[in-house]
């Protein structure tokens, strides 16, 4: 080959390169940024089959093994649960869990949110949404959020130290200034009978990138094992401190000990 086609070979694949990247910042740049994370309703399955996959670990080359055959998997969340007004709302998770929010919350079963951080994309589904558009110069904005992923190829507490530490991400402001952060956990204990574990990590001086950024947060991160979807659910439970209505300790716990097995779950694909 001569060294004009090797260099017309090097542009068309410079180009499709940059193509993809720029299909993947169209998508990202959707999400919002610190404690507000941006919510959308889910779009086709078909489009959300490589957004919202179990996330493979970035730091290792080799792929997670698949999972198990006969294990079932959804391409979507579960419908919404409808109750009475003034009850508990269920929302119930593709990886085959269910969890409560309080009454006055809004319930999201079916969008999902992220923040679009320096170090990368983090999103989930399942949302539960606390005092929903309270900040007006942030749409969307809300003082707590509640969701679910799930993980492939770990165990409960890998997973779940991988996502407590991406509140250093989170937390981060857009320059790049990182919060201070201190973990703790963890906490052992059983969900409908099967191993779980949580770890909570503290945000303290978030640097504010607008007036909705809170001065401190706290990153709630729950992993048992999942029956559907993925090996591992992961939950999340975000909450900004240091402003008025601010999720207190004994909801965020009572959220958590909701958590159990759905009653209908998913069957096998194939």
């Amino acid at each position: 080959m001569t060294e004009d086609g090797s260099r017309k070979d090097l542009y068309r694949a410079l180009l499709r390169i940059g193509g993809a990247i720029a299909g993947l910042y169209a998508f990202f740049s959707i999400m919002g940024h610190i404690s507000n994370a941006h919510t959308d309703e889910l779009p086709p399955a078909e489009s959300l089959a490589t957004a919202l996959a179990p996330p493979v670990n970035t730091t290792s080359t080799t792929p997670p093994p698949p999972l198990p055959p006969g294990f079932p998997s959804l391409d979507r969340p579960p419908p919404k649960i409808e109750v009475e007004p003034g009850q508990p709302q269920p929302i119930a998770t593709k990886f085959g869990l269910t969890y409560d929010i309080p009454a006055d919350w809004k319930n999201a079963a079916t969008s999902v949110a992220g923040w679009n951080t320096k170090w990368g994309p983090v999103t989930f589904g399942a949302l539960g949404q606390y005092r929903r558009n309270y900040c007006s110069a942030v749409d969307g904005s809300t003082l707590a959020l509640t969701g679910a992923t799930g993980r492939n190829g770990v165990d409960i507490d890998t997973a779940a130290q991988e996502w407590v530490h991406k509140a250093e991400a989170i937390f981060a402001a857009k320059n790049g200034t990182r919060a201070s952060i201190a973990y703790s956990g963890p906490t052992n204990f059983t969900i409908s009978g099967r191993p779980a574990i949580r770890y909570t990590a503290i945000a303290t001086n978030i640097s504010a990138d607008n007036e909705c950024d809170p001065p401190s947060a706290q990153f709630d991160v729950v992993t048992t094992p999942g029956y559907s979807t993925a090996e591992v659910m992961v939950f999340l439970v975000q909450s900004d401190q240091g402003l008025p209505d601010t999720l207190n300790q004994s909801t965020i716990d009572q959220i958590i000990a909701t958590i159990r097995k759905s009653e209908t779950q998913a069957t096998a694909h194939g």
